[in-house]
């Protein structure tokens, strides 16, 4: 067969092409960012007050999600302590206020009458727990602590709350029937009035009257919405009502078997109605409260800081681009005549696109890169430095890099266009 007979070969050319464009569209590439950079370095004042200009609108996105970040992290712990799977029934619905609070003032208290038929009536529940509540002073000595959150409660307290014992026992129910003068304290107590002591077997003064015995102490446990859980005393419920009033309402906490919390619910539910006599057409005079009540109102108040973090951030985006696009604009025009030298010489509008546009985007990275440092270091000043917590998310951390690039792209695109599709000829002309 003959050179001539051959088939013509097929594909190569195409492959070839492709190759050799790819090679082209990067180097291309390189000398479009080695232009930009010369250019950012000639005019070193306007490319620096346009790099502020993007980092401190990145910076202000940063700290404000970060600090989001912080609080949802900080308020999902403290929603922890409360205990998972623990149901608490109160006269009071938690994140009610205006005029539901007003109906349910009227309410009857939560008291001793349903502790006793929950206790008798349900199934499911792990463990249930009724606290009374008030605050006293604690005196031990001739120390003296002011404002110590004093609850009387039963021996399932420890499980429904989810508390430890750091040393000693807790109080027992035959402390309740008896109404026994034992106590146990929190981390708080025992660090203010028995430093580097035991102090199991010391008496206590707890408010106007009481006294009581230590025979236990808790592991420190940290504070939940704001407030300390370390500064308390327990004491037996029945020792409580009798030294702080018979008639204060009580709290009753229900602990759910895992994965068991709705059905749980309902049965405390029903056994409450049936307890206060309550019809079929008459509405709950009592509440059982959830995490996810708590919870609900918490993701409302973070949808609005949500809306004001996108609004702060597409504020600061318009004018850290608005800076982009006016350096972008001025350099364009100083540089027409070269444009106009570059295209005679055979230069392709692709060729100036990219230039262009690199230099948009390098500016808003390093703009970016800068915001996103500054906004770290600002969030883990505010962490370090006030109650407020904060959280480095590095989803925000990229998105902050990524997002100035796109910020670059955009703004960065009319000037880069215009510059591209300038008339050779005129742009020889421009003085």
């Amino acid at each position: 067969m003959t050179a001539s007979a051959l088939p013509p070969l097929r594909g190569k050319p195409k492959q070839l092409g492709f190759f050799r464009g790819l090679v082209r569209f990067f180097a291309e590439l390189r000398d479009a960012i080695v232009q930009a950079v010369r250019s950012l370095l000639a005019h070193k004042l306007r490319a620096a007050l346009t790099i502020a200009g993007v980092s401190v609108g990145i910076m202000a996105v940063i700290i404000i999600f970060m600090v989001e970040a912080g609080m949802q992290a900080s308020f999902a712990k403290q929603l922890n302590s409360l205990g998972p799977n623990t149901l608490y029934v109160h006269k009071w619905a938690w994140g009610v206020g205006g005029s539901d609070w007003w109906k349910l003032r009227n309410r009857p208290a939560v008291g001793q009458m349903d502790y006793r038929a929950l206790v008798a009536n349900t199934a499911l529940p792990v463990a249930i727990a009724p606290v009374a509540e008030t605050q006293a002073v604690v005196v031990h000595g001739d120390k003296e602590i002011k404002n110590v959150d004093i609850q009387g409660t039963t021996e399932a307290f420890l499980d429904a709350g989810g508390w430890q014992l750091r040393r000693g026992r807790f109080i027992s129910d035959l402390d309740h029937e008896l109404g026994g003068d034992a106590c146990v304290i929190g981390a708080d107590v025992e660090d203010a009035l028995f430093k580097n002591q035991d102090p199991v077997g010391q008496r206590l003064k707890v408010g106007p009257a009481a006294r009581c015995t230590v025979v236990g102490s808790l592991v420190r446990k940290g504070s939940a919405f704001g407030q300390s859980q370390d500064g308390t005393v327990v004491l037996p419920l029945s020792s409580f009502l009798r030294s702080f009033g018979a008639k204060r309402g009580l709290v009753i906490a229900v602990v759910a078997p895992a994965g068991k919390v709705m059905e749980t619910e309902d049965e405390v539910i029903s056994v409450m109605r049936s307890a206060r006599r309550l019809g079929p057409d008459q509405d709950d005079n009592f509440s059982v409260n959830r995490q996810d009540k708590i919870l609900q109102g918490f993701n409302q108040t973070m949808m609005t800081v949500n809306v004001v973090g996108i609004l702060v951030g597409i504020i600061t985006a318009a004018v850290a681009g608005i800076g982009i696009m006016n350096i972008l604009l001025v350099s364009v025009k100083e540089r027409t005549r070269e444009i106009g030298i570059r295209r005679a010489l055979g230069a392709r509008r692709a060729s100036i696109l990219m230039q262009f546009l690199c230099e948009a985007v390098m500016v808003a990275l390093l703009g970016g890169a800068l915001g996103v440092a500054l906004g770290v270091g600002a969030a883990a000043l505010i962490d370090i430095l006030s109650p407020m917590p904060t959280s480095i998310d590095p989803r925000v951390v990229a998105g902050g890099v990524i997002g100035s690039c796109i910020l670059g792209a955009v703004f960065g695109l009319w000037p880069a266009l215009s510059a591209a599709f300038l008339h050779p000829i005129e742009a020889l002309r421009h003085e």
